[in-house]
């Protein structure tokens, strides 16, 4: 699972750089792995179907112009299939994400006068004046995550008036989201997309039906817009907290094929129930070798089997 991919020169403090990336795919090209799709590792798990021993499966969430230009084309190069997860009102230009804007108030403001903030200090981080860029904007993610729409949007006032910034009603450059057309031009290369909601909410802090919307509307938007989307639906955030059989019944029923998650494990290829299949583990991409060969080895199989 990827999200951020930038430049080494970018120096972005989320995501991966692009020469880590190149670096990851060519390990697996020269060490006997298999790259595979997401809907072909679906299909094998629904119809019981062998896969090649050692297959790695790539996807990336959400939907900025900076994946589309760096990321992209670095999986073409290694004919790598990827499955790109839109969060479609980004597209549509009529959103861009709170986390988002967590990020880009952190990195326009100084670190100083937010961790001192009042708002900082409302969320209980526990933050003091040697806390990085970094650490601060994943603490304040982290405690958002837990809250609903409204109070997420109180505390960006917040934060954005404490830090003396007005946020933007249009994401900044590094917030841009890729267009419709950029996204055709990819799928006509061979990229698969899917859903990632319509908003970005996280579907358990919702009520039935605006849960179903986020699904639905997402979905209808890709249909409307690209040749050959694929019914795979990517849970925003996507830990256990994030989901669960509302969400898991509402896509079998509406002939999803299956949905992936942020759980961090490999997919066991035995657990073939309809359930398990909605609810798929993924490993976030680490942005260091060691750590990528061992979640591709033995060792991350054998740590999550006897963990």
């Amino acid at each position: 699972m990827l999200h951020r991919v930038s430049p080494a020169s970018a120096q972005n403090e989320s995501g991966v750089t692009t020469d880590h990336f190149r670096n990851c795919l060519d390990y697996l090209a020269t060490n006997d792995y298999t790259l595979i799709s997401l809907e072909k590792l679906i299909n094998a798990l629904r119809n019981n179907q062998k896969l090649p021993v050692k297959s790695v499966v790539f996807t990336i969430d959400d939907g900025y112009k900076e994946q589309a230009e760096t990321a992209i084309p670095i999986a073409l190069e290694y004919n790598c299939p990827i499955t790109f997860f839109l969060i479609t009102g980004m597209l549509d230009q009529s959103l861009w994400p709170w986390d988002a804007k967590v990020s880009w108030i952190i990195e326009a403001s100084s670190t100083q006068s937010l961790e001192s903030s009042p708002t900082v200090k409302k969320l209980n981080l526990g933050n003091d004046d040697t806390t990085s860029r970094k650490a601060l904007r994943r603490s304040i993610q982290e405690k958002l995550k837990k809250h609903d729409t409204e109070f997420i949007a109180r505390i960006l006032q917040g934060l954005a008036d404490d830090a003396d910034l007005t946020i933007p009603t249009r994401p900044p450059s590094a917030f841009q989201p890729m267009t419709w057309d950029m996204a055709r031009s990819l799928e006509n290369k061979g990229v698969h997309f899917a859903p990632h909601s319509a908003t970005h909410q996280i579907l358990s802090n919702l009520d039935k039906a605006s849960m179903e919307q986020e699904i639905s509307n997402s979905w209808c938007r890709l249909k409307s817009e690209l040749n050959n989307p694929l019914k795979i639906f990517c849970y925003p955030n996507g830990t256990a907290l994030d989901f669960g059989i509302s969400e898991i019944n509402f896509l079998k029923e509406n002939g999803f094929l299956g949905a992936v998650t942020s759980i961090p494990k490999n997919v066991e290829y035995k657990l073939t129930s309809d359930n398990y299949i909605h609810s798929l583990p993924r490993l976030s991409l680490p942005d260091n070798m060691p750590e990528f060969i061992q979640y591709c080895s033995w060792i991350e199989r054998a740590r999550a089997v006897f963990a």
